[in-house]
């Protein structure tokens, strides 16, 4: 089996401000001996190069993640006789691969506990939400989302947030409308929200989704077309957690073509970074500083795809040491629940803001949505709900709060 390495489109379906450098880790096409190469380099420096050669065949494209705790570089690899998960420890550069195979090529990691998070669709109708122990060997099927008439799942869509436990991804549902799908992780029930995407053009592509685990913000790349299919420009966006509205933060006018699989997010300085490929076809790291919406251009080696940062300075400091940092809360409290007819909400008095209450059913579907002013009253109608379970979630700009809601 040889390589797929490198897909190049529009359509990705399938600074100045920078004090220093970032360090990634790709993997590239070796011509000379057919296998697949670990690169090691800085987005900046064209002479931090080193190559480390592997017995990989080929890979599975989106598959790749960092673990900032054992700094390991984890990619679903191909040998000539074998599959599993690869490993290369970027500290002694000692290779291994695995018997696990349940990866796919929507893979996420979580850098406050190591566990690697998955997406697939196995099954018509369904996405599929495995949860992966690297420490234990063990996977497990967290849930399943019901989609029906869903045709896959977007390539390279998904961010991690490692303060929460929230696993995102920006794809299609089965109506079809693009959505923003929030998974928690870490809960004992298995729950998702799903927020249609407000588009910022007549048709929007969004990919390369990454998550700010320093701002909580999910930052993207968003191809826009018009209603003839014609391609108006990427643009580096901000999409919004609770409304799902997509703000442009910069504009990439000379880039008309990206590489699938190699956008990343640094930490540390805040950039997000894409490989782009600019009029003249030359390939480009993209180095965008998401403080002040202005960007750089570094270096790319030939042929190097599946790229990740090394954070491992930023999650050993953030969460070895403080363990995970809690966002500001409201402590928003409800009863009665189980309830009937009506619901009443207490809030504690950290965050005095308005605030906003959705409602979601155990499908993601939100089905009751209310502005609570600032000193508003609390009672909240709910006769309308049927019975079930449902997730309750308080938003406002400090903080999102999330329960459990029985109404009998």
């Amino acid at each position: 089996m040889k390589k797929n390495l490198l897909i190049i489109s529009t359509i990705l379906f399938s600074f100045q401000g920078i004090n220093a450098q970032v360090n990634l880790i790709g993997t590239s096409n070796n011509q000379s001996s057919g296998n697949l190469d670990i690169v090691k380099w800085q987005a900046l420096d064209s002479a931090s190069q080193t190559t480390y050669p592997t017995d990989l065949v080929a890979y599975l494209l989106g598959s790749s993640v960092f673990d900032a705790y054992n700094s390991n570089y984890y990619l679903s690899g191909f040998t000539d006789t074998s599959y599993g998960l690869f490993a290369f420890n970027t500290e002694t550069t000692i290779q291994t691969l695995s018997n696990f195979t349940a990866f796919s090529n929507i893979t996420e990691i979580d850098m406050s506990t190591g566990k690697i998070y998955n997406l697939r669709a196995d099954s018509i109708d369904y996405i599929v939400v495995n949860e992966y122990d690297i420490k234990t060997g063990t996977d497990s099927l967290l849930g399943t989302i019901y989609e029906p008439g869903i045709l896959g799942i977007v390539v390279d869509a998904t961010g991690f947030d490692s303060n929460n436990g929230i696993l995102y991804y920006i794809g299609y549902d089965g109506t079809p409308a693009l959505c923003l799908f929030g998974i928690s992780v870490r809960s004992a029930v298995f729950s998702y929200t799903k927020t249609i995407i407000q588009a910022s053009a007549p048709v929007n592509n969004i990919t390369s989704v990454n998550y700010d685990n320093v701002n909580n913000t999910i930052f993207a790349l968003n191809a826009e077309f018009d209603n003839q299919g014609n391609y108006l420009g990427s643009n580096v966006v901000e999409v919004n957690k609770v409304t799902g509205e997509v703000s442009t933060r910069g504009q990439l006018t000379e880039f008309p073509w990206f590489v699938v699989g190699s956008s990343s997010f640094d930490q540390n300085s805040g950039s997000l970074l894409l490989v782009g490929l600019d009029t003249s076809f030359v390939q480009k790291m993209i180095v965008f500083n998401t403080t002040d919406n202005t960007y750089q251009t570094g270096y790319v080696p030939g042929s190097v795809s599946e790229i990740v940062c090394d954070n491992a300075a930023f999650a050993r400091s953030t969460y070895t040491t403080t363990g995970i940092p809690e966002m500001p809360e409201f402590a928003v409290n409800l009863y009665p629940n189980p309830a009937d007819n009506q619901i009443n909400l207490i809030f504690g008095t950290e965050d005095t803001g308005d605030k906003r209450l959705s409602i979601f059913n155990m499908n993601g579907q939100l089905v009751f949505s209310k502005e609570i002013p600032v000193n508003s009253g609390n009672n909240i109608d709910v006769s309308l709900l049927e019975s079930g379970i449902y997730l309750l979630q308080v938003s406002s700009e400090k903080a999102v709060e999330t329960r459990k809601l029985v109404i009998q």
